[in-house]
């Protein structure tokens, strides 16, 4: 049986590969519905919405790809379009994002899906790549699962 590790790991944001990835997780939660009833002398559910999220850090890294951390940040971070109101600024962008396993299969595993960057942050140290780290929620289910 195989395993995999981090060097296996892939990320592609809108279709290419981002350039120097430091970590990626993905989550998948299913909320509950309560179907108890008062005659009832345990608590029964069914299934509920699924939600589906995650985090990438990715080294502020530039290739001649061009796919790298700026690219994600670009999508959430918006200068404002109007000098004087403060207050004013494009909308944030959506990006498919393929959290990928480089298997030994020619597509290898994966998750795809439609995101909604949710937080970035920057993060330098003296002595330290500077690297960004993004969190996103996927806006409904994946669109595609090879897993």
């Amino acid at each position: 049986m195989a395993f995999y590790s981090g060097t296996d790991g892939r990320l592609l944001i809108d279709g290419q590969e981002a350039a120097r990835v430091r970590s990626w997780s993905y989550s998948a939660t299913q909320a509950t519905l309560d179907t108890t009833s008062l005659a009832d002398t345990d608590r029964t559910v069914t299934e509920g919405i699924r939600s589906h999220s995650g985090s990438c850090a990715l080294w502020y890294y530039a290739d001649d790809s061009g796919n790298d951390a700026s690219t994600l940040l670009r999508k959430l971070i918006k200068a404002r379009t109007v000098g004087a109101d403060e207050g004013i600024a494009p909308e944030s962008e959506r990006v498919t994002l393929r959290l990928k396993i480089q298997d030994q299969t020619i597509g290898g595993k994966y998750i795809e899906g439609e995101a909604i960057i949710t937080s970035a942050a920057l993060a330098m140290s003296v002595g330290e790549v500077l690297s960004a780290d993004i969190a996103f929620e996927f806006n409904g289910a994946p669109t595609e699962v090879n897993i």
